[in-house]
């Protein structure tokens, strides 16, 4: 495998990690994303409902799935792209109007307002249809393997970072009984 390929896998996996998992936590629980959206953009009333986010969930979800395969994988990096541009665009309005609802990204329990952290995701993630256009075939089984475990490490990974709070608790010694 040449180093070329070694980074499409890489970029891919990770792209794909990050999307899987933001869609999988706003489809568990996609409230949180709702009231920092409508805040965001001063809607009441209806505005982005549960509904709306677990739509978005489904094309995060779908698009990190379609980064794994060898002949979605254009179409994932493109939906890859045009949702790092959403994430980049929510944090730009997120620094410039203020909103002080915390989104839950990536499922987080605290987690902070839309801001820097959604436009430096989005932005990586907008470079993703770039490799992808830039990178040549790789062999389709290989490839696969490859993005699939490096997709389900990296929401491992992200799981952990996101919860540290709560592996931090399972990690401290219980109190000694008396």
């Amino acid at each position: 495998m040449a180093v070329h390929d070694s980074v499409l896998v890489a970029v891919n996996s990770a792209a794909a990690s990050v999307l899987f998992v933001a869609g999988v936590a706003k489809t568990v629980s996609p409230a949180r994303l709702s009231r920092a959206l409508n805040a965001l953009f001063r809607r009441s009333g209806k505005g982005f409902t549960r509904g709306h986010v677990r739509l978005f969930a489904g094309v995060e979800i779908l698009a990190a799935l379609a980064l794994a395969g060898t002949a979605t994988r254009p179409a994932g990096a493109w939906a890859a792209g045009v949702l790092g541009a959403s994430f980049a665009l929510a944090g730009v309005l997120g620094l410039v109007r203020g909103g002080g609802t915390a989104c839950g990204c990536l499922g987080a329990a605290g987690g902070r307002p839309l801001g820097w952290p959604n436009v430096l995701a989005g932005s990586l993630l907008m470079t993703v249809p770039v490799l992808n256009r830039a990178a040549g075939t790789a062999e389709p089984a290989a490839y696969f393997f490859q993005v699939s475990t490096g997709l389900a490490c990296g929401a491992l990974l992200l799981c952990l970072w996101a919860h540290r709070g709560l592996v931090k608790d399972l990690t401290r010694p219980l109190p000694a009984s008396r």
